[in-house]
């Protein structure tokens, strides 16, 4: 992966949109729910909204159902400052909802609902590798390798971008068994140069179990230079990268780079 500095944007994700449906009220059973509150949802989406918020440049290359959802999605991406260049709905297929069950708010459940190909499957591999060539960074995600079609879109979009960063991202409904998503993963994580997951995620993409400081030592041995194991309610993270890293920080809008830690 070689370094240009002349890139158009600091980070560019892949990977899903979805619309996050809320109960308006946390503690009530999904039966008594009255009303739902939605919002721009989807893990490749949250992060280029987190870059632009923090003033990087940054873009999302994505689909979404030919639906009334659309110009939603597409509303709130550009209202927080990303490009949407490279989102797009696909005729025949449906948005993606994500709705939420808060009748224990400390440990909320997610059931997706989504078409047996969804649209950010569709994702083109020409238009993911433009777009990563585009970028100082490309975020990508484990989902984004569920399906064949956006699995070699996002293998091919690997050979043109400066630096890939790989969220784990695991979704149980999108995968038919953890051997599924570590098999497809295996051959990924030599190429690219930063691994964020939680504990658990890292042990169904590792297929072994330890301790977060271990886990993090297994990842860089795959070849990545930078490893983080987020501990979720647990608090903090672990993290690790090879002592001759210096390339695997975000860059900041004024080009210096927030390292990993």
């Amino acid at each position: 992966m070689s370094l240009q500095l002349n890139r158009e944007l600091d980070v560019v994700t892949a990977g899903r949109a979805v619309v996050d449906l809320y109960p308006a009220e946390d503690g009530r059973a999904p039966k008594d729910v009255v009303s739902y509150n939605q919002f721009l949802g989807g893990s490749p989406t949250n992060v280029a909204v987190a870059a632009a918020r923090a003033g990087l440049r940054s873009a999302v290359v994505t689909r979404t159902g030919d639906d009334l959802f659309h110009d939603f999605l597409v509303g709130q991406l550009e209202g927080f400052g990303v490009d949407t260049r490279w989102v797009h709905a696909v005729p025949g297929r449906r948005t993606t909802l994500a709705v939420c069950d808060l009748q224990e708010p400390h440990e909320p459940g997610l059931t997706f609902f989504r078409d047996p190909q969804p649209p950010e499957e569709s994702i083109d591999a020409e238009e993911l590798s433009g777009a990563a060539a585009s970028a100082r960074i490309l975020w990508i995600t484990a989902s984004g390798f569920a399906s064949e079609q956006s699995a070699a879109a996002h293998i091919a979009a690997l050979a043109t971008a400066d630096r890939v960063f790989l969220d784990l991202d695991y979704r149980r409904d999108f995968w038919a068994s953890e051997s599924a998503l570590r098999d497809r993963l295996r051959p990924i994580l030599s190429q690219v140069d930063a691994v964020i997951g939680n504990k658990h995620e890292v042990e169904i993409a590792l297929g072994a179990s330890g301790t977060p400081e271990h886990l993090a030592k297994e990842l860089l041995s795959q070849g990545p230079r930078l490893a983080v194991v987020k501990g979720g309610q647990g608090g903090g993270a672990r993290g690790s990268r090879r002592p001759d890293d210096r390339a695997a920080g975000v860059p900041r809008a004024d080009g210096e780079r927030a390292r990993g830690r």
